[in-house]
C-alpha cells in the first residue's frame, strides 16, 4: 500500500507541476502576444512619422533654396548673387576664409565627394554644420549685429570652400568648363 501512495503522490505531483507550468507558459505567452502587438502599433506610427519626417525635410529643402536663391544666381555651377558676394565681403567671411581654407578642405576630404556636384553640396552642407566654428565666431557676431543670417553667409561662403577645394583638386574639374 505504500507504493501505491508513493505511486498516487507522485502522478498528483506531476499532474499539480503539469497544471501549474501550463499556467505559467500560458502568462508569459499572453504576454508576448501583448507585445507583439504593442511592436507593431509601434511599427505603424513610427512608419507614420517617418513619413511626415520625410515631407518635413523636402519642405525644408525647398524652403532653403527659395531663401538661398537671393545669394545664388540660377545656373551651374552655382554662383554668388551681388548680395551674395556683399554678404560675403561685409560679413568678414572673404576675409577669414584664407587661415581657414585647408582645414575646410580636410573636412571636405573626410566626406569623399566624387563629383562637382558632390563637392558643391558637401561644401554646402558642411558650411551649415559650422555654427558653432570657433574662426567664425566674428561672423556670428557680424550676423547678430547686422540682422543678418549666420547660416545664409556660411552657405554663401560654400561656394568659395567649393571653388578652393577645385583648385586643391583638379581631377575633379572638366577641363571644358569654367568655375
Amino acid at each position: 500500500m505504500n507504493a501505491a501512495v508513493a505511486v498516487a503522490t507522485l502522478g498528483l505531483g506531476m499532474v499539480t507541476a503539469g497544471v501549474t507550468a501550463s499556467v505559467v507558459i500560458g502568462k508569459y505567452r499572453e504576454r508576448v502576444d501583448t507585445l507583439r502587438r504593442d511592436f507593431d502599433r509601434l511599427n505603424e506610427k513610427c512608419e507614420g512619422m517617418k513619413s511626415q519626417l520625410d515631407q518635413l525635410a523636402e519642405f525644408k529643402l525647398n524652403t532653403q533654396k527659395f531663401i538661398d536663391s537671393k545669394i545664388y544666381q540660377q545656373g551651374s555651377p552655382l554662383n554668388l548673387t551681388d548680395y551674395g558676394q556683399k554678404l560675403v565681403a561685409e560679413s568678414g567671411f572673404a576675409q577669414i576664409f584664407p587661415s581657414v581654407r585647408d582645414e575646410l578642405v580636410l573636412m571636405l576630404e573626410k566626406q569623399s565627394p566624387t563629383s562637382q556636384y558632390d563637392v558643391q553640396e558637401k561644401a554646402r552642407a558642411l558650411m551649415d554644420g559650422l555654427t558653432g566654428y570657433e574662426p567664425f565666431k566674428p561672423i556670428e557676431q557680424y550676423a547678430f549685429n547686422s540682422g543678418s543670417d549666420f547660416g545664409q553667409i556660411l552657405r554663401a561662403g560654400a561656394i568659395l570652400l567649393r571653388d578652393y577645394y577645385f583648385e586643391r583638386h583638379p581631377e575633379l574639374v572638366n577641363p571644358n568648363e569654367r568655375w
